[in-house]
């Protein structure tokens, strides 16, 4: 680090300076009586302590600077990334892998920080910050550790990214065609093995997450074979270890596939379990892909959901389409003056632009009245705002000036009826706005806002969607129209509609069930893959059902096998929230417990974990993958026996090299507080020693 002075005014005013030390020293010091006893010695270093002193005070008012220059030198990063998925260990290469890879591994890595600085990653569906060699991941996606490496050493100097996999992918995109922004070549080293094993194995099942009770359902096994021609087996379904459907199979050729169709009856309600396996022929390479469970819920009957509309529009077409996503409800649309169905059929009635300024609709709201059905209005052009004031408890339009103001939507924080993800909270940031009526907006006691209105920058407190929040029949209102540019917006920033049908499915969710009131309530999905942390809210209430979270909320999950796991929630604003971990695939069932003004209150449900299994259906490597990502980076791909050749490779290349920079800061000297007491100091002597001489 080098040190510099930088002066404001020329640098010959330091002879003022001095000067100055010098004549506040003489006048002080040439004709003091006080010191006529004391030694000469004396004198002489108070005329020097005060000279300093001064001489420095004088110095400061220049203004000088301190120049600070200091230099570093940044090693070449070398990025590696290890493969921790399941495929890995095949069976001829987990001793390798295990053992001499690991070590092979650690001399490689010991080899680069000689001359680089070596940071290392392992991955399988998402990527962690250190070297992990337990191999249990679930999932391989290589693209997304690539990804995460390029934003995460953007305007570094990284000298080269190593990638140690088998090119087995089973999720993601495919990572040739991930933009290398770093610029960095990218070695990568060929695990696992690419010949192909004699092995018989079930490669798919399809089959719909959920069947109606006595209703049929089907489930289709694509099953595959290698170098079995001529071999035979039985493809068998069984539920509660009894079989209840089987085919024959005989393999044809070496490279055979074969889709098998059943159809299943459903014959009890809840998640059931049917495991799907094939026997076995000698010398199958694993018999871990032989078999597969899956569940598939079974309930009574599926809700059906209503639109009605008081002329044809795009918002329609959108909700149709997310409702028909999910099996588990049943839609259909009309036009109002089309509508000649029971409406004792639906748990639910979506009402857009109705009441209309043109319709007469007094019998259909006597009847959604009498029937006591669940409403979600949907304000537009042709909606009669007085009419709709008198429909619904939630909020008055008044005062319509019959224009539209370009409204965006924000999330209120305060919001508790139901939850919904980070990812849909961060949509909305930049999501296209809504027409939404002009007007003056008195929301009613009782009411519940999900979402405000967002009017050009300024956040509003008009409400945009909001609840009534009563049990008994619930009403929700949508206060603009254009909800289906939502949907494509979803589509074109994540190449899926799953935000837009996550809104949907909520607010239907939470308009359609009629909920028998509980002082105890926990909510959690019904199903979750094994490489999910499970999660559970909970919500507490007293016994005037007002929403509290004073008492400790306690849960007890219990897998199939009577193995107990308890919890304690943690208290939010308004409830409760856990994140319970992950666990092994299979059925759990769950009890919630708590205590309030002496009461004990419970809350049962159970869920599912599924398996991932991509991991064991394909197990030959694909090095002409990794082969690509290395020619199309600068790289070259490498076996595992030669990988510590990777350091003579990268030391030769003339782009990884060390880079060195200047980092210069300027700070007032005055500012210094060393220089501060140096100056105390110097005048403290000085005062100490006059004074114990007699002076002053």
């Amino acid at each position: 680090m080098n040190l510099e002075f930088v002066f404001e005014y020329p640098v010959w005013y330091f002879i003022f300076c001095i000067a100055l030390g010098l004549l506040f020293s003489w006048l002080l010091y040439r004709k003091l009586n006080s010191f006529k006893d004391a030694k000469s010695w004396l004198v002489k270093v108070l005329f020097a302590i005060r000279f300093v002193g001064i001489t420095l005070i004088s110095f400061l008012l220049l203004s000088p600077l301190l120049k600070y220059i200091q230099r570093e030198v940044d090693k070449p990063i070398i990025v590696l990334i290890q493969d921790n998925s399941e495929s890995i260990l095949q069976k001829n290469t987990g001793k390798f892998v295990q053992k001499d890879y690991s070590e092979r591994l650690k001399q490689l890595v010991k080899k680069l920080e000689e001359n680089y600085q070596v940071d290392q990653y392992s991955f399988s569906d998402k990527i962690s910050d250190s070297i992990n060699l337990s191999f249990n991941g679930k999932q391989t996606d290589i693209s997304n550790a690539l990804t995460e490496i390029n934003n995460s050493y953007l305007n570094r100097n990284v000298g080269a990214i190593i990638l140690a996999s088998d090119g087995i992918i089973n999720k993601g995109a495919n990572p040739i065609y991930i933009k290398n922004i770093l610029k960095a070549p990218i070695y990568t080293i060929a695990l696992g093995d690419t010949t192909i094993q004699r092995d018989l194995l079930i490669h798919k099942v399809n089959q719909n997450q959920i069947a109606y009770l006595n209703n049929t359902f089907p489930i289709e096994v694509l099953v595959d074979a290698k170098k079995l021609q001529g071999k035979f087996s039985e493809l068998i379904i069984s539920q509660n270890g009894k079989n209840i459907a089987s085919q024959n199979i005989t393999i044809e050729n070496n490279n055979w596939t074969k889709s098998f169709q059943f159809q299943i009856k459903a014959e009890k309600v809840g998640i059931q379990k049917y495991s799907i396996y094939l026997k076995t022929i000698n010398g199958e390479f694993t018999l871990l892909n032989n078999q597969r469970d899956i569940y598939i819920d079974v309930i009574d009957s599926r809700q059906k959901v209503l639109l009605l509309s008081a002329s044809p529009h795009p918002d329609l077409a959108a909700i149709k389409l997310a409702i028909q996503s999910n099996d588990n409800y049943e839609v259909n649309s009309f036009l109002v003056d089309n509508f000649d169905g029971n409406l004792k059929d639906y748990s639910l009635v979506f009402l857009h632009q109705i009441p209309s300024k043109n319709g007469n609709n007094s019998k259909l709201f006597a009847d959604l009245e009498n029937f006591k059905l669940p409403l979600f209005f949907i304000v537009g052009e042709q909606t009669s705002l007085g009419n709709l004031n008198t429909l619904q408890n939630i909020v008055q339009l008044t005062a319509p000036r019959g224009n539209t103001n370009n409204v965006t939507p924000f999330f209120n924080e305060g919001f508790s009826l139901y939850t919904i993800s980070d990812e849909l909270k961060k949509s909305w940031q930049n999501i296209e706005s809504l027409n939404a009526p002009f007007c003056n907006y008195k929301v009613l006691p009782g009411a519940n806002i999900f979402l405000k209105q967002k009017i050009g920058s300024v956040n509003t407190d008009y409400p945009l969607l909001a609840f009534n929040g009563n049990e008994e029949r619930k009403m929700g209102v949508l206060l603009a129209e254009g909800i289906w540019k939502w949907r494509l917006q979803d589509y074109s920033v994540n190449a899926n509609h799953n935000l837009f049908n996550e809104f949907v499915f909520k607010l239907i969710q939470y308009l359609s069930v009629r909920t028998e009131k509980k002082n105890l309530s926990v909510i959690t999905r019904k199903s979750f893959f094994e490489n999910e942390a499970i999660s559970f809210e909970a919500e507490v209430y007293n016994a005037s059902f007002e929403l509290v979270n004073t008492p400790d909320v306690f849960i007890t999950v219990t897998d199939s096998a009577q193995k107990k796991y308890q919890f304690t929630f943690s208290k939010t604003q308004n409830a409760y929230k856990l994140d319970a971990g992950i666990f092994p695939s299979g059925y759990y069932s769950y009890e919630a417990k708590t205590s309030l003004s002496g009461k004990v209150y419970l809350d049962k449900g159970s869920f599912l974990i599924k398996p991932v299994v991509e991991e064991i259906t394909n197990t030959i490597a694909n090095h002409l993958l990794l082969k690509d990502i290395s020619n199309r980076n600068n790289g070259v791909m490498v076996l595992p026996n030669s990988m510590m050749s990777l350091s003579e490779m990268i030391g030769k290349r003339e782009d990884v090299k060390s880079i060195s920079h200047s980092e210069i800061s300027l700070n007032e000297m005055i500012n210094l507080k060393w220089i501060f007491f140096l100056i105390l100091s110097l005048l403290s002597i000085e005062w100490f020693l006059r004074k114990r001489n007699g002076s002053y």
